[in-house]
This record gives structure tokens, C-alpha cells and sequence, in this order.
């Protein structure tokens, strides 16, 4: 009975969800980008003619405006048409507007565009006329016509189509465009070429559009059947006219109907069809989506209605797939249970995989390239002396909480606890690609994490630690006693990288870095080039970088160039160009220090730029 409540409870909170968006017509633009793919694939009207403004015509007549009298001449061509419609704006006077007045007056088939901004605006001339604005989703796409954009005028297709054809009853409402196809369906002529030659009879009982297809005179617009082309503004015009003569424009599913029929489906998928074993319910599940969509199609195609394509398909998936997700959490109750309690102890991904793979649990390890980790608390020895076992227990189990959160957030493996110290590495037991990032990017929020708990909490005001990162091979897995074993990683990888941690303190840096890591990370952190060291118990140097928590571009770029003098046995310039840095810096100091002793001693002949330390 609880189980069942529980699946009603999760239904109804699921459908709401439904409910609201439908309601609210979220997700509108992915609903028109579905119902764009069903848009074309149909013949555009004969009997409309469009007379292209290409830039073959401006490149022969001569460039844009054009003087009136081309349009005068163009209009006595076109004279035979059924109706001509002109979209092109005449809202000023110009000279040798006579000749075209007497034209447009004269005849009456023409129609002129007018335009809604704010206000109508009319053309000079005393003709028919309609407004040629289209509306534009959010989306960027045009799709629609309103018309009921003012009073005083209708739409310029509309009035074409009632000067060649007769009235219509055009509801002040949006229509729903039905285009035929993709830009340049339509029959064309380019202007110039209408001038050119006698093309009178070919217009005769058709209805004619005059507008601009040039792409720098910026009347065109993106449509469902773009395809990425734009189409000009007349050919969206054309599409309007052909849907008024066949009557065919588009409807929408209305939010009713929508409701039910994501209801009806909803039922289906969690009553019925989460139920079903898995590899029965993806099969169904395709099936049944397929089905809705050539339903979908059909019904565009024969009763140019769009049916829902987001929401029903949608809900199919949800409720069919949170059904499955509710039977797997019910059948995995104990499992879970196992992976949030040894969870506290070691990585919950490997906890993960040792119960999904059914591992054997043996000694041994393999050989991986790791991205270690090491952080400490300075001087908590010293801390620790002036506070009560209380005290000390509440402050060290917040701290490694905090911290050990952070690296399990970044996909870490959190190893051991040593005291106050915590050992950590990626890129096991799981591959992660970006290992090295995630361990620097946990580095720096632990840093910032910590600068938080020293605000919110007085007892944290002298916490400070020092973390090191090394990136290279280590060799990880089960490792102990037969009786005893630890999930752990070995190698020279893991000994530097604790060696770094402790140099943190040495250079007055939070995060110390290896060249390895550095490399990975370079076009995602800030780092400097701090030094080039030997650590204790290695022969080779290595380079050391601070991965900067607050990163100072041009204080780097100064330390960096300080130190290439350094480098190169320059030890008064670069004794120089630390001293003005020493002030906020203690690395600085460091090579204050070195420069002066290096200048009253000199190091040795086969010196390669390296400091050796002296203790771990």
C-alpha cells in the first residue's frame, strides 16, 4: 500500500509538472523547431509571379534607390497581371514621382506597402495598400502573420488577394504560415530583365509580386524550410497568398487536447509500460514514439494540423523512465544503503564499482598514471598545544569534512587521513580524463573553502594549509596484510607530491604544483614558475610551480623574469628585481637571500640553476 502511494504521489507531482509547462507554453521554440521539419515539400502556385530586385538588376539599372521611373517602368509591363502587389516602401516624395503617380492612380490592380512601427505608415501614392510586417518568434524564425496589427489596414498579401481573387473574412487573429518549400520556389523574373524584353502576355490572369531578394537590402528572413538560406521577404509573401487561395494555412494542437493527450500517455508509460522487464520497454517504448510521430505526420500532411512533437514524446520518456528509476531504487534499497555507509570511509566511486562489478577484493595493484595529492595543516602542532581535546576533535573533524567533501565533488579518491594531513588521488579506481584538473581545481576550492570557515567561524582564523599536486605513474590498488588492506597508491608520483606539500611552507604559497601537472593545466589556472629544486633523497631537479589561488598576471610575469636572471647566474639584476617584489612575497625573500650569498660566494661550476633541500 505504501509503495503504491508512493507511485500515485510521484505520477501526480510529474503530470503538475507537465501541467505547468503546457499551461505557460514553455519550451515553445523546441515545439517550432520539431514542427519545422514537417514544413515543405509542396509546389508553389503557377499563377504567382515574383519580379526579383536581385543584385544582377541593381548591378545593370543602377544602384539602389532607383529613380522612380524604373518602377513606372516595370508597372507598365505588369499592367496585364491580375493584381500586382509592390513591396517596396514609397513613404517619401522623390523627383519624377509624376509618371509613376499616373500609373499606380490609373490602375487598379495595384497594391503598395505600408508599414506598422509605433504607427502606420502609408505610401504617397493614392492606391490600395496593406502592411508587409510578418512576426518573428524568439527563436529567430518567421513563421506567422498577424492580423491584427492595427485598424486602419490589413496585410499586404490580404489585400492582393482580395484586389485578384475576391473578399475574404479575415479574422484579426496570428495565421500560421504554410510554406510550400524552400526559398526561390516560386516563378521569378529578375527586374532587369523584365525591362529588357515584352513579357505581357506571360502576366496575364497571374498575380504579381515586386519586392527586393538582394541580400544587402535586408528584407529577407529566416523561415521553417530555410535550411540556413534566408528567404526574401515577397517569396514569405507569396507563401501567405498561395495559403489564402488554397486555404490551407496551419493550425496548432490546442492545450486542451495537449493536456489529454499527455495524460492518456502518461498513464500508459507508468502504469503499464515501466512496469515491463527493460529489455522490453526500450523496444515498446521507440515503437510507440515512432508511431506518434508518422501519426504527427499524416495528420500535417492531410489536415495541415501540428500535433504536439515535444511534450506527448516527452512524457512517453519521463514517466517510463522515472517509473524504472522508482523500481530500481526500491530493488537497490540495500545496495544503496552499503555504498552511503562505507562511503564515509572510502571514495563512494569505488564503493560503486565494487558492487556493480562484483570484484574480488585481493591484494596487488596496477600500474596508472595519477594525478596525487597531499595537504596539511601549518603548524598545527603548535595550534593544537593551546586547545582542549574537545576542541581539537570538533575543529579537525570540520576541517577534514569540509575539505574531503570538496575532493569527492571533483571525482577524488580521498586515500588516508594522517593526523590533520589528507592523502588523495584521480584517475582511480575510475578513468577521468581531466585528472589533473579536477586535482588542481579541488586544491583551489579547498583553499577558498577554507578562507570561508575562517570568516563564519573564529576558530578557524589560524587554520592555513599548504597542498602538493604531482601528475605521473604510480602503482594503485589493494595493498596490506592479508588480513588487512587499504585501497592505496605507491611510487615516486606520490613522494613528490607530499614533498611539495611541504615546500608550501618554505615558499609562502598555498599550492605547489610539478611540471607535470603544470603542463596539463597550463590554459586553465594561472600558475608561476616558483623554483627549481632537488628534493630530499633525488639527484635530478625538478621545476616547481604555485598554482595561484588569486592569480596576478603581471606580478607573475615580473617573479618569472626575476627568476630567468637568476637562472642565468645574473644574481645582481635579479638580486635587484626580487627586492622589489620581497615585500609581499616570501618566495621573493627566498631568492633575496640566495642572490646575496650566491654573490659573495658563487655556486658551484656545474651549478644548473637548482636549489638542493635539505629536509623532507
Amino acid at each position: 500500500m505504501k509503495k503504491n502511494n508512493t507511485n500515485l504521489i510521484i505520477f501526480f507531482a510529474l503530470f503538475s509538472i507537465f501541467f505547468i509547462m503546457i499551461y505557460f507554453n514553455f519550451f515553445s521554440n523546441i515545439e517550432a523547431n520539431l514542427a519545422d521539419r514537417m514544413y515543405g515539400g509542396k509546389a508553389a502556385l503557377d499563377n504567382i509571379i515574383i519580379v526579383k530586385i536581385d543584385d544582377e538588376s541593381i548591378n545593370k539599372i543602377g544602384r539602389w534607390p532607383w529613380d522612380r521611373n524604373v518602377f513606372s517602368r516595370i508597372l507598365e509591363k505588369t499592367k496585364n497581371a491580375k493584381a500586382v502587389g509592390v513591396d517596396v516602401s514609397f513613404f517619401e516624395t522623390s523627383k519624377n514621382d509624376s509618371s509613376l503617380k499616373k500609373i499606380i492612380e490609373s490602375s487598379g490592380n495595384i497594391v503598395l506597402a505600408a508599414e506598422v512601427s509605433e504607427k502606420l505608415y502609408r505610401p504617397i501614392f493614392n492606391s490600395s495598400q496593406g502592411y508587409v510586417n510578418f512576426d518573428t518568434d524568439d527563436d529567430g524564425i518567421t513563421r506567422k502573420l498577424r492580423a491584427d496589427l492595427t485598424e486602419d489596414a490589413e496585410p499586404f498579401s490580404f489585400v492582393i488577394y482580395e484586389k485578384a481573387i475576391g473578399n475574404i473574412n479575415a479574422e484579426e487573429k496570428e495565421y500560421l504560415i504554410n510554406f510550400a518549400s524552400g526559398p526561390g520556389s516560386f516563378n521569378s523574373l529578375s527586374a532587369y530583365k523584365l525591362l529588357e524584353k515584352n513579357f505581357s502576355e506571360s502576366f496575364k490572369d497571374k498575380i504579381v509580386l515586386i519586392g527586393a531578394t538582394a541580400p544587402n537590402l535586408h528584407d529577407n528572413y529566416f523561415v521553417p524550410t530555410s535550411n540556413g538560406i534566408a528567404m526574401a521577404g515577397v517569396e514569405i509573401h507569396a507563401n501567405v497568398l498561395q495559403n489564402l487561395i488554397l486555404n490551407n494555412f496551419l493550425e496548432r494542437q490546442s492545450q486542451g487536447s495537449i493536456l489529454i493527450s499527455v495524460l492518456f500517455f502518461s498513464i500508459v508509460s507508468y502504469f503499464f509500460l515501466g512496469r515491463l522487464k527493460i529489455y522490453y520497454i526500450v523496444p515498446i517504448l521507440i515503437a510507440i514514439v515512432g508511431i506518434y510521430f508518422y501519426i504527427a505526420v499524416l495528420v500535417f500532411e492531410r489536415s495541415n494540423i501540428i500535433l504536439d512533437l515535444f511534450f506527448v514524446p516527452l512524457c512517453i520518456i519521463v514517466f517510463t523512465g522515472v517509473r524504472i528509476g522508482a523500481n530500481y531504487l526500491e530493488e537497490k534499497k540495500n545496495s544503496a544503503y552499503l555504498t552511503d555507509a562505507f562511503g564515509k570511509y572510502l571514495s563512494k566511486d569505488l564503493v560503486k564499482e565494487i558492487i556493480q562489478r562484483r570484484q574480488e577484493l585481493k591484494l596487488g595493484g596496477d600500474k596508472r598514471i595519477i594525478s596525487a595529492f597531499f595537504s596539511d595543516i601549518r603548524g598545527f602542532t603548535t595550534i593544537s598545544e593551546k586547545l582542549t581535546p574537545h576542541e581539537l576533535v570538533e575543529i579537525i573533524n570540520e576541517y577534514l569534512t569540509e575539505m574531503t567533501q570538496v575532493i569527492m565533488e571533483n571525482r577524488g579518491t580521498v586515500d588516508k587521513f594522517i593526523g590533520d594531513a589528507i592523502m588523495a588521488f584521480w584517475n582511480a579506481p575510475l578513468n577521468e580524463k581531466d585528472h589533473a584538473y579536477l586535482s588542481c581545481k579541488s586544491a583551489v576550492e579547498q583553499i577558498k573553502k577554507l578562507r570561508e570557515l575562517r570568516k563564519k567561524d573564529k576558530k578557524f582564523e589560524k587554520i592555513d594549509i599548504g597542498c602538493g599536486i604531482n601528475t605521473g605513474e604510480a602503482i594503485v590498488g589493494n595493498m596490506g596484510s592479508q588480513d588487512r588492506f587499504d585501497y592505496t597508491a605507491l611510487g615516486d608520483t606520490v613522494n613528490l607530491a607530499s614533498r611539495l606539500e611541504s615546500l608550501t611552507k618554505k615558499y609562502g604559497v598555498g599550492i605547489i604544483i610539478a611540471k607535470n601537472t603544470r603542463d596539463a593545466v597550463k590554459d586553465k589556472f594561472g600558475c608561476r614558475l616558483l623554483d627549481r629544486v632537488k628534493v630530499k633523497g633525488k639527484k635530478s631537479a625538478v621545476d616547481i610551480y604555485e598554482l595561484c589561488v588569486d592569480y596576478n598576471k603581471e606580478f607573475c610575469e615580473n617573479y618569472e623574469q626575476a627568476l630567468d636572471l637568476y637562472f642565468n647566474k645574473k644574481f645582481k639584476e635579479a638580486l635587484r628585481e626580487f627586492e622589489k617584489l620581497a615585500k609581499k612575497d616570501k618566495s621573493s625573500e627566498l631568492f633575496v637571500e640566495r642572490c646575496k650569498e650566491f654573490l659573495n660566494n658563487g655556486p658551484e661550476k656545474d651549478w644548473d640553476g637548482s636549489y638542493e633541500m635539505k629536509e623532507k
